[in-house]
């Protein structure tokens, strides 16, 4: 109701907002986090963002992980807004290699997902440490199936985490180590020669949408992916462009 440009009231709203941010209610915090997000207007942004900052990335043991989740998000809202105005330095990786750890998979989403808005804003330089983390979260998914029953979507174990890493690690080089590359490998054999179209309209769009990520990222590593799953992936793509389902054609 009320637009950026009126920036009086939101310079006699900011200091509430900012109590709210820094209360132990985490209703009242998350409320206060989901109307700075919202527009993120220059004024509120001004006097949240140090707060935000360090409840999204240095704030681990105090801030409830369902806050600092919607906290990260935010982060990555006012970056996207105001780069010009932050400094990217090596504890803002350190940050992001400390929250690929934690098992919560609806927390990963979120710091991979910020992890790859930061990197395609900037430069991947300084996160490559992360790369070996994203593959082992993925390997973990896609050949383990290791994934609680709440986050599988029609038996796929978190197809939204899969897609976001398949993503995150077209920003990087392909990984040097030689058991990280066999593991890339392995997981995007996996997910080539696996995928089927059914009778499930929202397992076929999950699935595809995790096949298509795949795809790319082959086409990304280029000759660092062996010969025959390129060339399957030709073929494949083919088939896919002749089946019924619109959403898969």
């Amino acid at each position: 109701m009320i637009t950026e440009k009126n920036s009086e009231i939101y310079q006699r709203i900011s200091q509430s907002i900012r109590n709210d941010l820094l209360s132990n209610n985490e209703i009242y915090q998350c409320l206060a986090l989901a109307s700075i997000g919202t527009i993120a207007p220059k004024d509120l942004v001004e006097v949240v963002v140090g707060d935000i900052i360090k409840m999204a990335l240095f704030d681990q043991g105090r801030t409830p992980m369902f806050v600092r989740k919607k906290a990260i998000l935010v982060l990555l809202r006012i970056f996207r807004k105001f780069k010009d105005k932050f400094t990217i330095d090596e504890g803002w990786s350190k940050a992001i290699y400390s929250m690929l750890d934690q098992k919560n998979l609806g927390f990963l989403c979120s710091a991979v997902g910020f992890l790859t808005g930061v990197v395609s804003l900037t430069s991947y330089s300084g996160f490559e440490e992360n790369v070996p983390k994203l593959i082992r979260i993925l390997y973990k998914l896609v050949i383990n199936k290791d994934c609680s029953s709440d986050y599988l979507y029609y038996h796929t174990p978190n197809p939204w985490l899969q897609v976001k890493i398949l993503k995150a690690l077209q920003l990087f080089p392909p990984p040097t180590e030689s058991k990280e590359l066999s593991a890339v490998n392995e997981i995007l054999t996996k997910i080539m020669t696996k995928t089927e179209v059914t009778k499930s309209v929202n397992k076929n769009n999950a699935d595809h949408g995790i096949l298509f990520e795949a795809v790319n990222l082959i086409i990304h590593y280029r000759n660092f992916i062996n010969s025959d799953l390129r060339n399957q992936t030709t073929s494949l793509l083919g088939v896919f462009i002749s089946v019924r389902e619109p959403n898969i054609r």
